[in-house]
């Protein structure tokens, strides 16, 4: 049986989206799309139909028309395609033209399984406008052998161009690609083609289409990929990597060096602002067979280890882990966290141990090396009591160390274990076991605002205003920033963060700061991007 023909579908301008929020940018869309038509890539999905369009420049589109300005002018050898996903914000196909040829020629159609009968409806209709329709149930790995041949049926007398084994949460291995390829490929009318669509949050999604490449089978194969794996969360097959390897492995057939040329020309200065790829968080979500989008959320908290990540996507209802549900993961880190205590007495020792001393509170911003003579010049001057929050170090004398962090208690928990002098402050979300140290509720010292209900800064201030504090002087408190390196004076304390979260997070804490004001006076002593009088609204 002769070896099966291949095809890549490059995906970047619409799952790649994910990362940017499709801004790319029309000069860029251009440019990728040409690159990709250059490469030699057989089928380039160029974005989302939809009725969600934000601005001119985004890989959305509220129609076909809306592409073709985008396309490369001279003759076109790539299939260009567009997706219709059903359940998000979609472009009814009613609304589309008939296929002129002038621009899209295919959709990919994604649906859920209790969407199945809409899909096949709505493909009819596509069909009959004249496009090739791309069958692509979410979720393939957790249809059962039963209902995926019932499925199988309906494609058999839909006759689609294509249909997908779709992996979406990035969880199934090379012998659950292998086993519903065989299942699909014998009982499938011959000239659908089959298509695989992987997420890497296992590193197994250029391993799994090497396992479906080998395959000794007539029918053509496609496989997605997106350029460097740009996707959210884990990401996808990188198009560089599979089209290198069909061309040493099967046949010489795509130009890599014009793929990897996006990369470095496009794809790599949203790889300086953006993150995506393997991490254990996503390879987690993937082996308890949840969605990513769980472990980004517990990952951006940045205030859990990856043991506590694993029990809290442990605990998901497996009927709500496919499907990704913001309250309820809310809910569940803040179940995970709270650990209610009665912390009157912590709160009286602290407020003896402050009593008649000036407050300074050190949080580990890059400012604290920039301007460390000031700091230090204060404390020699003043003598404060001096908190450090989720860091220590002697060179600022402090007097008490504030932690509500895990992930931070991990990081310095030896060192505060042998410096038994320092007093210790440990929110009740955190395990006993360094040493003694006082124990505050964390319940009571939260806000309401989601996003920072637990920043370490806004609890201990909390915890101060019910100590009675009424002037804290704050330094190091300089604000978020996305890039590595750029949040703390010690490059152990940072862990990146996202750029969209960093900017509203940072919008969100200077308000939270400004009530404070309200009742306790405020004084920064370096400069901070939190610090209203220098920063507009």
């Amino acid at each position: 049986m002769s070896q099966p023909r291949i095809q890549v579908l490059d995906c970047t301008l619409r799952d790649g989206g994910y990362i940017n929020d499709w801004r790319f940018g029309r000069r860029t869309i251009a440019a990728v799309l040409d690159k990709l038509e250059q490469a030699g890539i057989d089928i380039i999905e160029c974005g989302f139909l939809t009725r969600m369009v934000k601005e001119d420049g985004c890989s959305l589109f509220g129609g076909p028309d809306e592409i073709k300005g985008l396309l490369p002018k001279r003759e076109r050898t790539s299939m260009i395609v567009a997706m219709i996903a059903i359940g998000e914000k979609e472009l009814h196909p009613i609304e589309l033209p008939p296929c002129d040829g002038k621009s899209i020629s295919g959709i990919r159609l994604t649906f859920h399984r209790q969407e199945i009968n809409q899909a096949v409806e709505w493909a009819g209709i596509i069909m009959d406008k004249g496009y090739k329709v791309f069958m692509q149930p979410v979720g393939t790995a957790f249809y059962s052998d039963i209902e995926l041949l019932e499925l199988v049926k309906k494609m058999n007398a839909l006759r689609p161009y294509a249909f997908y084994i779709v992996d979406t949460l990035g969880s199934m291995y090379r012998g659950d690609v292998s086993h519903r390829f065989y299942l699909i490929d014998k009982n499938m009318a011959p000239e659908i083609r089959l298509g695989f669509h992987g997420h890497n949050n296992l590193q197994l999604a250029f391993s799994n289409a090497q396992v479906l490449g080998k395959i000794q089978t007539p029918r053509t194969l496609i496989l997605d990929s997106s350029v460097y794996g740009m996707g959210r969360g884990a990401g996808n097959l990188p198009t560089e990597l599979i089209t290198q390897y069909i061309n040493r492995s099967i046949a010489p057939r795509y130009d890599v060096t014009t793929v990897m040329d996006i990369y470095d020309g496009y794809i790599a200065a949203i790889r300086r602002e953006y993150d995506w790829g393997y991490a254990v968080p996503y390879h987690i979500a993937a082996s308890s067979v949840c969605h990513p989008n769980y472990a980004s959320y517990l990952l951006n908290k940045q205030t859990l280890t990856m043991k506590d990540i694993k029990k809290i996507i442990e605990s998901i209802p497996a009927e709500y882990r496919v499907l990704y549900d913001q309250k309820l993961i809310e809910e569940l880190y803040v179940r995970f966290q709270s650990r209610k205590i009665d912390d009157s007495e912590s709160v009286f020792t602290l407020s003896q141990m402050m009593a008649g001393k000036k407050l300074l509170l050190l949080a580990p911003g890059k400012s604290l090396l920039q301007h460390r003579g000031t700091v230090l010049s204060r404390i020699e001057k003043e003598n404060p009591f001096v908190i450090t929050i989720n860091f220590a170090d002697p060179l600022y004398r402090p007097n008490a160390c504030f932690i509500s962090n895990h992930k931070r208690l991990d990081t310095i928990g030896q060192e505060l274990a042998a410096w038994k002098e320092l007093p210790v402050i440990l929110t009740s979300n955190l395990p006993a076991g360094i040493r003694d140290c006082l124990y505050v509720d964390y319940d009571s010292y939260t806000n309401g605002d989601e996003m920072i209900s637990d920043n370490a800064g806004l609890m201990l201030l909390s915890l101060l205003k019910k100590c009675g504090v009424q002037h804290v002087m704050l330094a190091g408190f300089d604000g978020f920033r996305h890039s590595y390196g750029e949040n703390y004076y010690s490059e152990d304390l940072d862990f990146g963060a996202d750029q969209r979260e960093a900017e509203e997070k940072q919008h969100r804490m200077r308000k939270k700061l400004q009530e404070f004001a309200h009742t306790t006076q405020l004084e920064f002593l370096t400069p901070s991007a939190y610090e209203w009088k220098n920063t507009a609204e």
